[in-house]
């Protein structure tokens, strides 16, 4: 994906800000892989890297859910409102603060 943000006016800024959050915040894997990225390529924040970490965990409670220890103490209604909140809950995250990440990253050129 090109970088250069020198060349995107207000408007295309935020049409590829709002592209680039819809594509990654499809489900829990994605979410974390942008975070995983966005900190390679802006080192400096920290919590990017965190929020990869957190998002990291998350998926795993989230498949931990249906394994046999939580299967037999949950009913599979129970599972899926968790599951459901954890989605709901990383998915309103990343559309808060992904988009800010990269305000960040085109403001630094």
């Amino acid at each position: 994906m090109n970088r250069d943000y020198k060349q995107f006016s207000e408007e295309l800024l935020l049409m590829h800000i709002r592209r680039e959050t819809d594509n990654y915040n499809k489900h829990n894997p994605s979410r974390t892989l942008a975070y995983q990225r966005y900190y390679t390529r802006n080192c400096e924040i920290t919590w990017a890297y965190l929020a990869s970490m957190v998002s990291r965990n998350a998926g795993w409670n989230m498949s931990d859910l249906w394994s046999i220890p939580y299967s037999t103490l949950l009913t599979k209604e129970m599972s899926n409102h968790i599951f459901t909140l954890y989605e709901r809950a990383n998915w309103m995250i990343f559309s808060d603060a992904y988009p800010q990440l990269l305000l960040y990253e085109w403001s630094k050129n």
